[in-house]
């Protein structure tokens, strides 16, 4: 069987990006850095172009860029759903997409995933733009008027956080009732005493949490401290956590029983925090967090926390305003209707009261 000629090759590369949804990230580059691209010269790059625009897979627009041409898009159905999320190592992301992609799919939909750096990054902006819809997840810092007003232009849904007061439909995981939940735990265990540690980089979600658990606390009567050292944008919040808990414990700072993290790295630090102390946490004192990301269920000891909830509906409701000509239907704000609690090994019934000496 005869080689493909290099201009086949060319072509091959060129689809297979459109199916993938490559050109929602990124423009169809000209002939020239085509050329550059794929390592062909540029007659060669040149000549799979022409091909492409007489098979009716690309097509020329009023200012000569090349653009899918229609037909090809409507019978290969590339992605045009994009997933954007912040660009740091987190297993919380990798679990989102994993669920979006999942739910994309029983649509039938193609799901491109993308990373943005910061929100003034022009891939959020061209991204948003050529998708049919986006989802959007935020990250730490205030989002600049002039991009919400480019996301509200378009068709865009925030994962996990709440821009419903700027007009965009918004998937908030966990309910005040189900975060409640976790704290209640910790109250029927006896704890009476119970710090909120928090060493991720703020946001409105997160500050929201450390809400709930300040208002819990006042209408329980209870005790706490927040113990909040927010890690540097992307970085590691599950060190930071191991270094103020440590601090905490060789210095004497806390008498809480219990510590509820904002999220899961910082119980997973904290943990080790105190192994490396000989404080056994599910014995001598409780740690949990308010979500939980894998595999933090086969940890020594396994966190208590909450468990990601089924969104298949409300990412389906989302696809389908991505799909239609019609404008948002319902509430901007959706949340599940519940989230399953994980009793892990980190958390017990303790002493209502424990001395400053305890923890040394």
């Amino acid at each position: 069987m005869p080689a493909p000629t290099k201009y086949n090759e060319v072509m091959s590369i060129i689809k297979r990006r459109i199916q993938a949804g490559d050109y929602l990230v990124d423009s169809i580059p000209g002939e020239r850095r085509l050329a550059e691209e794929t390592g062909v010269s540029y007659m060669t790059a040149r000549r799979a172009v022409r091909q492409l625009l007489d098979e009716e897979v690309l097509a020329r627009d009023g200012s000569g860029s090349l653009v899918i041409h229609p037909t090809f898009a409507r019978s290969a159905k590339p992605a045009e759903v994009v997933l954007l999320y912040p660009a740091y190592p987190s297993s919380y992301l990798t679990q989102l997409r994993v669920v979006v992609t999942e739910a994309a799919e029983k649509r039938g939909l193609a799901i491109r995933p993308g990373q943005f750096v910061h929100w003034d990054d022009k891939a959020v902006v061209d991204v948003v733009e050529q998708a049919k819809g986006t989802v959007i997840i935020p990250y730490g810092p205030v989002v600049p008027q002039r991009l919400i007003e480019h996301l509200r232009a378009n068709k865009v849904v925030v994962l996990d956080g709440d821009f419903s007061a700027e007009g965009l439909p918004s998937i908030r995981l966990f309910s005040d009732a189900c975060i409640e939940r976790v704290l209640d735990h910790f109250w029927d265990l006896g704890h009476r005493h119970i710090d909120c540690l928090n060493t991720q980089n703020r946001n409105t979600e997160i500050n929201r949490r450390i809400a709930i658990w300040q208002n819990w606390l006042s209408r329980k009567g209870g005790r706490g401290d927040l113990r909040d050292d927010p890690a540097p944008i992307y970085t590691d919040p599950t060190a930071t956590a191991y270094r103020l808990m440590s601090r905490l414990l060789d210095e004497g700072e806390s008498e809480a029983t219990g510590f509820i993290a904002t999220t899961c790295p910082a119980a997973i630090g904290s943990v080790r925090a105190c192994y490396e102390r000989g404080i056994v946490v599910g014995r001598d004192r409780s740690i949990g967090s308010i979500n939980l990301e894998p595999p933090s269920e086969y940890f020594c000891p396994s966190i208590t926390g909450l468990n990601t909830p089924d969104l298949t509906d409300l990412l389906e409701r989302s696809f389908d305003w991505f799909a239609g000509d019609h404008g948002w239907r319902g509430d901007l704000l959706m949340e599940p209707t519940n989230s399953s609690l994980f009793l892990g090994e980190s958390t017990s019934e303790q002493a209502s009261e424990r001395s400053r000496s305890s923890f040394v």
